[in-house]
């Protein structure tokens, strides 16, 4: 009878035991659950929230994907707030770092124990500062991915210097006047951007003649052309550092009795579906993109992550970059066949998956890579060249950039 307590209690012990094996075996096979906070509801952020959620169904992943409507980092603040202080919180949350803000808003995931991932844009100077960077004070902050924007920026302005003297509107060994349109003030990528273009014209026979804000509006660009058009009539040649203003001023360049193309050429970023249908008739001399698949990596690396594969160790940080890629005359067909949302729903994206069986478990993979396997996947048949889409356009290529 004395042994019948001592009996019972090991009894419970083993029902304890089995629930909490129980218990985590349930979480571990559970979907995982993200949310997405875009900072804007424009065609870009569209774009890559449809490719995310391609990507998430594919992975078995609880996605939900919210629009900042009034695309200011306080407005961006509040909606992660809400998000993080909800009683059901979700597992993973995803966002896009902007200045004076996300700091706080790391902080508050740490606290609120939600693990964050950061992506698309560069890591703001201020929150570098603070807490450093993805696992250094703050656990649960995992990661980030980022494009190369500084060398995109770059890129940009040299593919302009170097159309420019094969069409001949400027003099062989003249420097080429040029006008460019960056993003908001609290942007990381205009800033990033901004620096490739100065990096630039230090190293290139570039007449650099104005840097206007154009806030990401193609409306704004429009009408800030009309007046630098009168302002600049030389300029041969405008930088954007979005699609979206490149095309607002090249509507400007139109009304103004203007060629596009071959008066005045334009760049921009983004692989916007109209930025490439104009590259197609040569109104648009380049647009860099193929970052609109970054959502759809993190999530990737997410699905992995809560399977036990975590893509950063020792010889592989928690800072993923990888670089843009031009859509020239010579390739826009093949970049289009890359947007193209059927291409999406055709692949399954459990064959990147290091832990869905299909994969390699043991095979870590930059980010350079990664994409390069989404974009070959997408090409269709084009695949056998589309992961070596040229860095630049008839410029040496630089090689892709490793994890950092």
């Amino acid at each position: 009878m004395l042994y019948r307590p001592a009996l019972m209690l090991v009894f419970l012990q083993f029902l304890l035991i089995g629930f909490l094996s129980t218990s985590r075996a349930a979480q571990a096979n559970s979907n995982p659950s993200v949310v997405f906070l875009s900072p804007g509801d424009t065609r870009f952020w569209h774009m890559v929230s449809e490719f995310m959620e391609e990507v998430a169904a594919d992975l078995d992943l609880d996605l939900e994907i919210l629009f900042d409507l009034d695309g200011h980092r306080y407005s961006n603040l509040k909606l992660a707030e809400n998000v993080l202080g909800r009683e059901s919180k979700p597992d993973y949350f995803v966002f896009v770092p902007k200045e004076q803000v996300s700091t706080r808003i790391l902080k508050y995931a740490n606290e609120m124990g939600v693990k964050a991932f950061t992506f698309n844009t560069g890591v703001p100077a201020a929150t570098k500062a603070s807490v450093g960077m993805p696992r250094e004070t703050l656990p649960n902050w995992i990661g980030h991915l980022e494009s190369d924007d500084v060398a995109a920026g770059r890129k940009l302005a040299v593919i302009l210097q170097q159309q420019s003297q094969s069409l001949g509107l400027v003099e062989p060994g003249q420097p080429l006047p040029l006008l460019a349109f960056s993003g908001t003030l609290d942007s990381s990528a205009a800033k990033d951007r901004q620096q490739g273009l100065m990096d630039a014209v230090e190293d290139s026979r570039i007449n650099f003649l104005q840097l206007v804000s154009a806030k990401w509006s193609r409306q704004l660009a429009k009408g800030k052309s009309r007046v630098l058009l009168q302002r600049y009539p030389q300029v041969a040649a405008i930088w954007s550092a979005s699609d979206g203003m490149a095309l607002g001023a090249l509507e400007a360049v139109k009304q103004a009795g203007k060629q596009p193309g071959k008066d005045v050429l334009f760049g921009g970023i983004d692989w916007e579906p109209e930025a490439l249908e104009t590259v197609r008739s040569g109104e648009l001399a380049v647009s860099l993109g193929r970052h609109f698949m970054g959502g759809g990596l993190v999530l990737l690396l997410l699905h992995d992550y809560h399977q036990g594969v975590d893509f950063s160790n020792d010889r592989s940080p928690p800072l993923l970059s990888y670089q843009l890629k031009p859509a020239t005359a010579e390739n826009v067909d093949m970049v289009e066949q890359i947007m193209d949302q059927q291409r999406w729903q055709s692949v399954d994206f459990r064959r990147f998956s290091r832990a869905a069986g299909s994969g390699e478990p043991n095979s870590q993979k930059s980010a350079d890579e990664l994409m390069d396997e989404f974009t070959g996947a997408l090409a269709g048949p084009y695949s056998r060249s589309a992961s070596k889409l040229p860095v630049d356009s008839n410029a040496g290529a630089s090689p892709d950039s490793e994890n950092r």
